[in-house]
């Protein structure tokens, strides 16, 4: 028993080094992750933190479980729907990285969040069209989002010492100026109850792996995480035994 267990063991072990060298894994830094929110749930009003930091988020008004990019999200109404932090995850930083699978369903108007603190670092739809960056000290950096309604895109803000860039999966928009971006008396949130501003800013469509990082993702980490999901991160670090369902979402979604 004990003989067929190692030889289960040193087979995942073998199919996660061939996995991450195939697919050119880059290592993300999961110390550097103070929330991680993958909406599994399916029931309830928690949304998990799965970070180990306990940043859970509450659901507030007409946020509903549904099907995500892989697994469960949540449906956002676009009226009275968000998910509360309670928590200023976003303040007195110079390195940070918001992430996001998103998909809309209509993105007609201007300030309309995604994730973020208001008056701190602030992140979503601004101008209509596009995805944007903004802190109170290196301003706005924008990037097309030209996607139709009914698919799941990767979309993400990154701030590190050269300024900040602003991603729609693989594709980027840099600029802005580096520093310290900013701190604020308001919690983060997602989907709306106040990103752009104390209140309001409602999001349609689904949300689905929401994550920030006290760190700066690389382009070929964002690349990594277009490709594989943030699963695939959190799956190379989970115990062995919960590798197979991790891997078998990650084929499912693909």
């Amino acid at each position: 028993m004990r003989n067929m267990v190692a030889v289960s063991t040193c087979l995942i072990s073998i199919f996660a080094v061939l996995f991450f060298t195939n697919y050119g894994y880059t290592e993300i830094d999961l110390n550097t992750a103070v929330g991680i929110w993958l909406f599994e749930e399916g029931s309830g009003t928690t949304a998990k933190d799965s970070s180990g930091n306990g940043n859970d988020g509450t659901l507030q008004g007409g946020a509903a479980w549904i099907d995500g990019a892989v697994g469960g999200a949540i449906e956002f109404n676009g009226t009275d729907a968000c998910v509360e932090t309670g928590e200023k995850l976003l303040d007195g930083l110079e390195e940070f990285t918001i992430i996001a699978w998103i998909n809309p369903n209509g993105l007609t108007g201007g300030r309309i969040g995604l994730v973020g603190q208001n008056d701190s670092p602030e992140f979503g739809i601004n101008p209509a069209g596009t995805i944007a960056l903004w802190t109170p000290t290196g301003g706005t950096v924008a990037h097309p989002y030209d996607h139709p309604d009914g698919e799941w895109h990767l979309v993400a803000g990154v701030a590190d010492e050269n300024g900040k860039t602003t991603y729609v999966d693989k594709d980027s928009t840099s600029g802005g100026a580096a520093g310290n971006h900013g701190s604020s008396d308001f919690g983060v949130n997602i989907g709306g109850c106040g990103i752009w501003d104390g209140t309001g800013n409602w999001f349609t469509g689904g949300i689905d792996d929401v994550a920030i990082f006290h760190s700066a993702l690389t382009a070929d980490d964002i690349a990594f995480l277009v490709d594989n999901g943030l699963r695939a991160v959190l799956a190379a670090v989970e115990p062995a035994g919960k590798l197979a369902v991790s891997w078998g979402a990650i084929k499912n979604a693909k």
